[in-house]
């Protein structure tokens, strides 16, 4: 790194009395300079952040941008806050890593102490240079915020979620993605999710405003083919291994989860997401493997509680990446993989001092063996006392498990490939059945602390209906409901229950409540008009299927049953008309053809019905 001298330092500060012990162990050269060993530290470790345009509050590109912060830079990296890396070393690398050496360290101190000489500048490297557009090059697709969004001037941290419509007509293979931020001096971190499902658009249409806030939603939006995909400062965005692109379907949206922390002035964010495709499917399916723990009950005061979460894994993996997360009173992480037929352990994960403000997901360097019977382990501690800085009550309150920041969480995603793709429907059921384990005791957990918890309910509810208990899954709709009567996706779901049981008024009467609270849900809407029909109201099941096409004009299922309520009615060209959109809509949309055909016979053309089928 560079070789100490024997001249006294000019002060002594207690940051450096490292630096000062270094030069005592040898005496033939002078102090580090810039230009030979501080330029390339800086250059690597910090100027990713420390750039125009980038997160950090002042530049590191210059000798007197670095030389007029160097007290400071000892002082952050003696103390290991800069650069932001929280893993300590352990069995395993990782990609990327941003920390910094004892000897790193040792030379930035002393440089500091040494004033900060400048050595010959002549000499010193080129400062780094960033693309102006997408690091991973020229992308496939863009897609882009619907409008900037106005970030308040001061207050607390924002979380906030924003759905964007991925516009694809066919199955894509993506093989990176990369986003951007769009206003780096707000934007703390980023997450981006995915979801096929229409749940995030309905949480979305369901909040005023644009997208809605949170950091954790109840949508079934997804890491993205089991990759954690997002935006860290100084975070470089890379393409997916080999064979490991992910499918992204037609009708899928992104959720682009922002961290904004305002600043003393209004600020506005639009984030872009960048999409690079490959026409080779992936060869492998990454899987991620959660462990954490649901029911946290933290008393005020308690500054070592603990958390511990285990599973064994049934088939032979490769561990590819492993994300922690907390909150604000979490302390420390540490994250094991006790090998089978006593082999030892593998240390995969520690972090002694958690940081919720810089959070990441860390790739291995080497993905990391993982055979069959090994036991994953994760220990959490909580300082939930006055004395954690961190701790974002004053004095300390109760802390439960949660989905707000002011909540806590406890959780563990590690990515993993079975290492023989046959036994990937086995890796799945088993963290299926852990996940739902999981769930039950959080539920029961929630209603131990608020007995009338529409969301435990909701859940246990679920779990019910699908083990074909209707009854049981009834009275937990009917309670979640009693206490959120707007709670759409309970009313629908009571309304399906009922349906099954046979009480079609019983079943009308959550379904209209379901549509009440959420125009826009398709499946609400869509059994609203079946049952509707089925009971001979014609025109008022019209309705909800229009209902549904004033949000989806070419929704093929909507269509298909609002010709045949127009056909009740003997409105046949109106019928057909929707029929053939349902046939445009769906190509091979067998149901929708043969009522076009039989809407032709109706109508005296033969010919044309005929060519139908």
């Amino acid at each position: 790194m560079f070789a100490p001298s024997c001249t006294a330092p000019r002060r002594t500060l207690s940051w450096s009395v490292l630096a000062a012990l270094v030069w005592t162990a040898a005496c033939d050269a002078g102090p580090p300079t810039f230009a030979a060993d501080v330029a390339p530290l800086v250059y690597e470790n910090c100027a990713a952040c420390h750039r125009d345009g980038g997160p950090a509050p002042f530049t590191l590109l210059t000798y007197d941008d670095v030389a007029a912060e160097a007290e400071a830079i000892a002082r952050a990296t003696s103390r290991r806050y800069m650069p932001p890396w929280l893993p300590e070393n352990t069995d395993v690398a990782f990609a990327g890593h941003r920390g910094l050496t004892d000897d790193q360290i040792a030379l930035l101190s002393a440089w500091a102490e040494a004033g900060a000489p400048a050595g010959d500048l002549s000499r010193a490297p080129e400062a780094p240079a960033w693309p102006s557009g997408w690091a991973l090059g020229e992308p496939d697709l863009v897609v882009t915020m619907d409008a900037p969004f106005d970030v308040p001037a001061g207050g607390g941290d924002l979380f906030h979620n924003f759905v964007i419509p991925v516009p694809i007509d066919g199955t894509r293979y993506v093989r990176g993605m990369e986003l951007d931020p769009g206003n780096t001096a707000v934007v703390h971190h980023a997450v981006v999710s995915v979801d096929a499902t229409p749940s995030s658009r309905a949480e979305d249409a369901r909040t005023p405003g644009q997208g809605y806030p949170g950091m954790v939603s109840t949508s079934r939006a997804l890491a993205a083919g089991g990759f954690f995909v997002g935006w860290t400062p100084g975070r470089i965005p890379t393409f997916n291994p080999p064979g490991l692109a992910w499918t992204l379907e037609p009708g899928t949206d992104l959720v682009v989860q922002l961290h904004l922390r305002p600043i003393d002035v209004e600020q506005t964010v639009q984030a872009r997401v960048a999409f690079y495709f490959t026409d080779e499917p992936p060869a492998a399916t990454p899987v991620v493997v959660r462990l954490g723990g649901q029911s946290i009950d933290i008393p005020p005061g308690e500054a070592n509680y603990v958390v511990r979460d285990s599973l064994e894994l049934p088939v032979a993996v490769d561990a590819l990446a492993i994300y922690p997360h907390a909150h604000y009173i979490g302390k420390s992480m540490d994250v094991r993989a006790e090998l089978p037929f006593d082999d030892g352990e593998l240390h995969l994960l520690s972090i002694p001092e958690w940081d919720f403000n810089w959070q990441d997901a860390y790739s291995f360097a080497e993905a990391v063996e993982l055979p069959a019977g090994t036991e994953l382990r994760i220990h959490y501690t909580f300082d939930n006392s006055a004395d954690n800085p961190a701790n974002p009550f004053d004095p300390p309150r109760r802390v439960v498990y949660g989905r707000h920041s002011s909540d806590e969480m406890a959780e563990l995603h590690l990515q993993v490939i079975p290492r023989e793709p046959d036994q990937l429907e086995t890796l799945r059921r088993t963290l299926a059945l852990k996940a739902e384990r999981a769930q039950v005791e959080g539920w029961r957990h929630m209603l131990s602390l608020d007995p009338e918890d529409a969301e435990a309910h909701f859940g246990l509810g679920t779990l019910a209906q699908r083990d074909g208990d209707l009854a049981e899954a009834e009275r937990r709709y009917l309670r979640a409901v009693t206490r959120r009567p707007d709670f759409a996706q309970a009313q629908y779901n009571l309304g399906l229950v009922r349906e099954e049981l046979g009480r079609a008024q019983g079943a009308l009467q959550a379904y209209r409540a379901a549509v009440v609270a959420f125009p826009a849900y398709v499946p609400a809407q869509n059994n609203l008009g079946a049952l509707l029909a089925s009971r001979g109201e014609p025109e008022a099941a019209e309705v909800a299927f229009r209902a549904i096409l004033d949000v989806d004009p070419e929704q093929p299922d909507a269509l298909n049953n609002l010709g045949n309520v127009l056909r009740a009615q003997d409105r046949l060209d109106e019928a057909l008309d929707a029929y053939q959109r349902a046939r445009a809509a769906r190509m091979g949309f067998e149901l929708a053809e043969i009522n076009a055909a039989t809407t032709l016979l109706a109508l005296g053309r033969v010919d044309e019905a005929a060519a139908t089928l």
